[in-house]
């Protein structure tokens, strides 16, 4: 079953093709080979397979600006656990933006968003938020959770 049909498919090319001006890592972190199985904690990834036909959609609607590395968990060493991870960056640069689990549904629609902004390095915020930052003096983690209910 496909996870984007081939109008949404088409709308996200378009988007892409006026939206992005800049090149974007995008970085799926899987475990493959589980299917839709139910397995114990660490051991599986119902979602992930769904996952990586989600970002290879994303890839494939602007190749030459979105580059898209997969990283077997369960093979390569890396500090990411939960599975799927999906992170997005400038490439060269260390991601800060970062999905746990499969972002479909309400989700899909913050990812492109962020495509965008990676591509473009506009972040979005006003000149009052980043003189607050600009205050902190320690690392900060903002974590944002969705749910349509």
């Amino acid at each position: 079953m496909a996870i984007l049909t081939d109008q949404v498919k088409r709308q996200v090319h378009a988007r892409f093709a006026e939206q992005l001006s800049g090149p974007v890592q995008l970085t799926l972190y899987t475990r493959p080979g589980t299917g839709r199985l139910i397995l114990p904690t660490g051991l599986g990834c119902r979602t992930c397979d769904d996952a990586r036909q989600l970002v290879d959609d994303l890839q494939e609607a602007a190749p030459d600006l979105i580059s898209l590395e997969v990283i077997d968990v369960s093979v390569q060493e890396t500090d990411v656990r939960e599975v799927p991870t999906l992170t997005l960056a400038c490439p060269g640069e260390s991601p800060r933006i970062r999905w746990l689990g499969f972002p479909a549904g309400y989700e899909f629609a913050t990812v492109v968003d962020a495509v965008e902004r990676v591509s473009s390095g506009d972040h979005g915020l006003s000149a009052a938020t980043l003189e607050a930052l600009g205050t902190l003096t320690e690392p900060v983690d903002v974590m944002v959770f969705a749910t349509p209910t």
